[in-house]
C-alpha cells in the first residue's frame, strides 16, 4: 500500500523545499516517541528530519514540544522570529507563539484531504497561528511569502 493518501497533500514537496533551503527539520508529536518515528519512517517523511525526531517518554517531564522549541532555540542561537512552527494542533501553536516564532497552522481533513477543517482552523486561529493552509499545494508560494 501507498503511504500517498496518508500524507497531507504535497508534503513531501514541502520537505524536500526546505531540505534544498539548508533548513533544519524536526518533528515533534505528543506520541510516544517509538510509534512516531515508526510512523515517519512508513510514510516516507522520516528522512527529512535531519534535526530529529522527538516524541512522548516514559518520564513524561523529560519531553514536550515547548522543551523541543527551546533546544532548538539554544542549539542554533535563533531569536524567536527566526523559527518557523509548522503543526496542525493548538499546543504546538500557542508553544511557537510564545516564543515569538512564525507560526503556520494546518487545518487539513483527515478524511477529506482537500477541504479545510473549519473546526481546527478556528482553534489554530485562537492559539494564534499567523497563517493557516488546509494542505502543501502552495507550498511554494508559503516559503516564498515566509522567506522574502
Amino acid at each position: 500500500m501507498s503511504a500517498a493518501p496518508l500524507r497531507v497533500p504535497m508534503s513531501l514537496e514541502f520537505l524536500q523545499s526546505l531540505r534544498e533551503m539548508g533548513i533544519n527539520c524536526y518533528l515533534a508529536s505528543g506520541t510516544d516517541v517509538e510509534f512516531v518515528k515508526n510512523e515517519a519512517s512508513l510514510l516516507g517523511v522520516a528522512k527529512y528530519f535531519d534535526g530529529g525526531i522527538f516524541g512522548a517518554l516514559r518520564e513524561y517531564k523529560k519531553f514536550s514540544k515547548a522543551m523541543i522549541i527551546q533546544k532548538i532555540i539554544t542549539d542554533f542561537a535563533l531569536s524567536g522570529d527566526e523559527l518557523l512552527i509548522v503543526g496542525d494542533g493548538y499546543v504546538e501553536i500557542e508553544n511557537a507563539k510564545a516564543v515569538g516564532a512564525i507560526a503556520v497552522g494546518v487545518a487539513s481533513v483527515e478524511d477529506n484531504r482537500y477541504n479545510m477543517n473549519a473546526d481546527k482552523r478556528e482553534r489554530l486561529i485562537r492559539a494564534g497561528a499567523d497563517i493557516i493552509i488546509p494542505d502543501f499545494r502552495e507550498g511554494t508560494q508559503l516559503l516564498n511569502y515566509l522567506l522574502t
